[in-house]
């Protein structure tokens, strides 16, 4: 039986719930917790560097893999992995260690990223054809930012409240690893609910293939959606301003912490105010995401100057984060940066959604990942650099401009005459999905 456009949002909006409580768990602490293992900024960044290749190397494969045996095999197998390194995670006490469990999440994010958003925009337009995606979009950005929100809180909060156990750095359960703890409980029942309530789309019922033809038919899907984006009028600018994007966040996300503590004199003491800073900055997401509804129909549906305006704000706050000192000061232009983001997100991806067809559309989503993840390999290598041999500020100026120039991108795009039905329709697509 078909699912109504509301079933559908309840049954995204509690997956996407809980996964990014999940993750936002041990956000605020997650580099504390390398660094309380003896992780310096250098093979911080070179961590993260690699799980961005591990994400870059296998995005659009997954995405393949996803279109061709269902949206909903892959998210059951992505969050398995998800689940593994977790595990592997809580208990590496060396580079070599951590290395490896963040290379077990990348594969976990590959295969995860294009599946149940593509399962969202599908169902939705299954349901009905004449949906406008932008709210919907919109509300489950919403989602994505008060669980995060709510996670932050918790993941600053639970050190705090298990202080009693022994000092971080030499024992196996401590207080920072207990944020890991309770991720992967959370992780363990999102599991099971995915099993239960997501339901393939009617019209992708009986096109999907068993496991073994569906790998061998990757790389022909692979093949067709790079042909997609590359024969597209927008899409290499967009997945131009993903790939910016994700260079600028890759800086933030990596060293706010570092920066913050030497803000608070170099105190890492006080977890619950790194958690509190970072739950807000979700909420100031949440804003974003909220005000680009009103903000988009007074615009008239102007995407492209929604997405452009807000990039622009996390220029200006990113280049802000990087010069104030005050601990207030950098907390509200580091909130701006977080308002600006939301704000760009889902004018930015109802762009991108018009330019594909559902048929490959877990792929081409797995594409735009993809731009994301070699912008953050690009941020974490350089600006690992930057923030070991000069200073974390040096890192973000340099981010600053380079987000500044991608204004460029959305001024080429032009708008679309026809919303939903842009792509080169003369692009053949294979029936056998």
């Amino acid at each position: 039986m078909q699912q109504s456009t509301q079933q559908i949002k309840q049954v995204y909006f509690l997956v996407t719930a809980l996964r990014w409580l999940a993750v936002g768990l041990v956000l605020p602490i997650s580099v504390l917790f390398m660094q309380s293992r003896g992780i310096n900024l250098l093979q911080l960044g070179v961590i993260m560097g690699v799980y961005s290749v591990t994400i870059v190397l296998l995005e659009l494969p997954t995405g393949g893999l996803a279109d061709a045996v269902g949206r909903k095999k892959v998210a059951l197998l992505a969050h398995a992995v998800d689940i593994l390194a977790g595990v592997f995670l809580f208990f590496s006490f060396s580079f070599w260690g951590f290395l490896a469990g963040m290379i077990l999440l990348g594969v976990a994010r590959a295969l995860n990223s294009g599946a149940l958003a593509a399962w969202y925009v599908d169902s939705l337009q299954a349901a009905d054809p004449a949906i406008d995606l932008q709210p919907p979009l919109a509300q489950a950005g919403t989602v994505t930012l008060l669980a995060l929100g709510a996670g932050t809180l918790a993941g600053g909060a639970l050190p705090a409240i298990f202080s009693d156990l022994p000092l971080d750095g030499s024992a196996l359960i401590s207080p920072l690893s207990t944020t890991l703890l309770a991720s992967l409980a959370i992780r363990l029942i999102l599991f099971l609910i995915i099993a239960r309530a997501v339901q393939e789309p009617p019209r992708m019922e009986g096109k999907q293939a068993d496991w073994r033809s569906g790998f061998q038919s990757v790389p022909v899907i692979v093949s067709e959606a790079l042909t997609l984006t590359r024969q597209n009028r927008n899409l290499p600018l967009l997945m131009g301003a993903t790939l910016v994007g994700g260079f600028t966040i890759a800086g933030v996300e990596t060293f706010w912490q570092p920066h913050f503590a030497v803000l608070l004199g170099r105190s890492t003491a006080q977890t619950w105010l790194f958690g509190l800073v970072m739950a807000l900055s979700f909420l100031a997401g949440v804003a974003g995401n909220m005000l680009s509804i009103p903000a988009s129909k007074r615009l008239k549906h102007r995407y492209v100057l929604v997405a452009g305006l807000a990039r622009a704000l996390q220029s200006i706050a990113l280049l802000a984060m990087a010069l104030l000192q005050p601990v207030l000061g950098f907390a509200a232009v580091f909130w701006a940066f977080y308002l600006g983001g939301a704000f760009n997100s889902s004018p930015h991806d109802t762009l991108v959604n018009r330019e594909i067809p559902a048929q490959r559309r877990s792929a081409m989503l797995s594409a735009q990942s993809l731009a994301v993840y070699v912008g953050s390999f690009l941020g974490s290598i350089l600006m690992g650099a930057i923030a070991e041999y000069y200073t974390i500020a040096a890192a973000w100026i340099v981010a600053a401009v380079v987000s500044m120039v991608s204004l460029v991108l959305y001024a080429r795009v032009t708008q679309q005459t026809r919303a939903g039905l842009s792509h080169d329709e003369n692009i053949p697509i294979p029936d056998s999905y």
